[in-house]
């Protein structure tokens, strides 16, 4: 069988992501509310946070995008929409707000993500 090259982002733009994971747990004594730990756990990927396109930036059937909106590319690292990551290069804290898939064909990811705070009216 032929293995099929795969797109990748090359190595040398990729560098650590510092996912936030927040943890807890659920407080029976308290109704079962969510007791989230004073520390949140952190996960670390590899990936690169890209400016939007002017493509990217239209209006699609999934919803639309703002001026503020980036790209998070990694090699196969899954992120769920509402995950947090840090991007060490300017500290700044994102926010997935979209999975803008490439399909099930290889395992290169793309999500739209935003900066926490920094999100403008759509």
């Amino acid at each position: 069988m032929t293995d099929f090259a795969k797109p990748k982002i090359p190595l040398g733009l990729l560098h650590d992501m510092t996912q936030i994971v927040p943890g807890g747990s659920r407080d029976s004594n308290n109704g079962g509310q969510w007791r989230p730990d004073a520390t949140p756990q952190t996960n670390t990927f590899k990936g690169v946070v890209m400016p939007m396109s002017n493509k990217d930036l239209q209006y699609l059937p999934e919803g639309t995008f703002t001026k503020l909106t980036q790209k998070l590319y990694t090699n196969g690292y899954s992120l769920a929409v509402g995950a947090q990551f840090t991007d060490p290069f300017d500290g700044t804290t994102y926010t997935v707000v979209q999975e803008l898939t490439h399909g099930p064909l290889h395992p290169l990811k793309r999500y739209a993500v935003e900066a926490k705070g920094g999100a403008s009216s759509k």
